[in-house]
């Protein structure tokens, strides 16, 4: 569904009703007024998350399992923030990352990330950054004290801060930043310019303002050779396989693709099979599965803004051991359990199973998403 711009007045109404009519400069007003109340809940929105952190001494900001780049870049910007506002802070994640892409941005920015499994005592408080599912709640130690993901979304948390026009997790902290009136470091602007890059897929998936006016802000900072490295970064011999097998075992319905790979040395070479047929013309939303440790891995994108690709998964599977990332890209994983023990015999079987079963369940998702 498209995101929502929030509640609007009678009064506002009213004036919207007679703009219609009149049209001319009366359509000018009305623009002024409600980008006037978008820029008035953003300014709401960093003094409350401004405020929140700036009482604490020490905050992890912790991004989902296998973050999205653009959640990484976010952590990277809100780290720069929390310094100014006098506050330690460290990022962590949910889980292992494994997607290339993640593992280059990781190695460049030297980013170091301990996974949260264990309760976070050391720190008064957690930022949940980028993901689009349920909050983590760490037993509340630490406290959740505010989520930022650029998709509104129905958790319950009292502060979260979702952009209704920004296309990525990082617009919103690049915002955040100049709002701060802040120069950033290079490597902070050059990690959110290319998180915004990842974030939007190259402002193909999100054409917003806001995502344009912070890439210009963040432009003058940036280093382009860093984010030129980002851009092509190298494929191992396994990942092409699984690649050449995804595109081969590709199926096409509408505008939706779905593929399966078989057997996967990793999940983030299913993930890049993802993203390639995202690429294909005409394909909008693209899911690409295959078995990893007795798991049934589907890593999902979606390139449409009707589409997100945490409800896909979540639709299609009933019970999932792990799902997490965001509208835009997504991964479940669903344990085999006793099917995983079958003879060599039954083994064929078994994959002509969940081939069948895994491609109807996607696409039936996907066309009702």
């Amino acid at each position: 569904m498209l995101p929502e711009v929030g509640s609007v007045p009678t009064p506002t109404l009213a004036l919207v009703a007679g703009t219609v009519v009149a049209g001319g400069a009366g359509g000018y007003a009305i623009n002024a007024v409600l980008r006037r109340r978008r820029t008035a809940a953003t300014d709401e929105d960093f003094a409350q998350l401004r405020d929140t952190i700036a009482g604490l001494e020490s905050v992890a900001l912790v991004v989902p399992e296998n973050p999205s780049v653009d959640a990484l870049a976010a952590s990277i910007g809100l780290r720069e923030l929390c310094e100014e506002w006098g506050v330690s802070a460290r990022v962590f994640a949910e889980g292992t990352v494994t997607s290339d892409d993640a593992k280059a941005f990781c190695n460049l920015f030297n980013l170091s990330l301990d996974v949260a499994d264990d309760p976070l005592d050391d720190y008064d408080g957690a930022v949940a950054v980028g993901g689009g599912g349920t909050v983590p709640s760490f037993a509340n130690r630490p406290p959740v004290v505010a989520v930022v993901r650029h998709r509104p979304a129905a958790v319950d948390h009292p502060l979260v801060v979702a952009g209704n026009e920004a296309g990525a997790t990082s617009t919103i902290v690049a915002r955040f930043i100049e709002r701060a009136d802040r120069t950033p470091e290079q490597d902070v602007a050059t990690a959110l310019l290319y998180g915004i890059r990842a974030g939007t897929r190259e402002f193909r998936r999100v054409r917003s303002r806001e995502d344009f006016q912070a890439a210009s802000f963040l432009q003058e900072f940036a280093d382009q050779g860093t984010i030129d490295a980002l851009r092509a970064p190298g494929m191992s011999g396994e990942t092409f396989d699984v690649i050449g097998d995804a595109i081969a075992n590709r199926e096409r319905r509408a505008s939706f693709a779905v593929t399966n790979v078989g057997a996967v040395p990793a999940v983030s070479a299913l993930e890049e099979a993802a993203d390639t047929l995202l690429r294909l013309d005409g394909v909008s939303s693209a899911a690409a599965f295959g078995v990893h440790e007795d798991t049934v891995v589907t890593a999902c994108r979606a390139d449409d803004v009707r589409t997100s690709a945490m409800d896909v998964l979540s639709s299609a599977f009933d019970r999932t051991e792990a799902l997490g990332g965001d509208a835009d890209a997504a991964t479940a994983r669903v344990p085999l359990g006793l099917f995983s023990r079958v003879s060599a015999e039954q083994q064929q079987t078994l994959d002509e199973l969940i081939d069948a079963s895994t491609r109807k369940a996607l696409f039936s998702s996907f066309e009702q998403a």
